[in-house]
């Protein structure tokens, strides 16, 4: 067991990294695209990636939409009844594969202070998300802002302790999924 001697400190959600809006792509969705895009009905209530089956080309439009492996893009709309994913984050595991839409926030993380696997795990724990939830507005849609958003703060810890942790819940995550898998006698 590794012990981390350092005490976590208090940062905003603005400064994990660099954060960029989406913006509408839509007249650049094509069926044979090079690129998935990540839009609203990509976010699922465990915060994995849904393939709507939506391509997009590769255009001066999209061109500086295209993530790369260990970005986070956050919802920041929801139109589901149940309003369960506005907040959600998904975590980027290709280079060159995904775009994003409107509604939907990237996050560059500053890998020298932050693990993108420990960001994902913080940013979708429920007691996380309440935070970004009790910024919403709106009634039949609700929405956040990135600027409101934005200045929410959060203990982390330091880079190494981070990767741990991350890593701890990734592994988790994976054998809660082998299990789900196994049938049921």
């Amino acid at each position: 067991m590794v012990l981390f001697p350092f005490a976590w400190e208090q940062r905003k959600l603005k400064d994990f990294g660099k954060a960029t809006g989406g913006t509408s792509i839509e007249s650049e969705f094509v069926d044979d695209g090079k690129y998935k895009v990540i839009s609203i009905g990509s976010y699922s209530e465990q915060s994995v990636y849904t393939d709507q089956n939506i391509r997009a080309k590769l255009t001066d439009k999209t061109r500086n939409r295209v993530l790369n492996k260990d970005d986070l893009t956050m919802i920041l709309n929801d139109k589901t009844a149940s309003g369960n994913i506005i907040g959600r984050v998904l975590l980027i595991d290709s280079n060159d594969s995904y775009v994003y839409n409107q509604r939907t926030e990237r996050i560059e993380p500053d890998h020298k202070k932050y693990d993108s696997q420990f960001l994902y795990q913080l940013l979708n724990a429920p007691i996380i998300r309440s935070k970004i939830i009790k910024q919403a507005q709106g009634n039949t849609q609700i929405y956040v802002n990135w600027s409101a958003i934005g200045e929410l703060d959060y203990l982390v810890p330091y880079l190494d302790e981070q990767r741990e942790i991350g890593a701890f819940f990734s592994n988790f995550d994976h054998l809660i999924t082998l299990h789900q898998r196994e049938p049921y006698y």
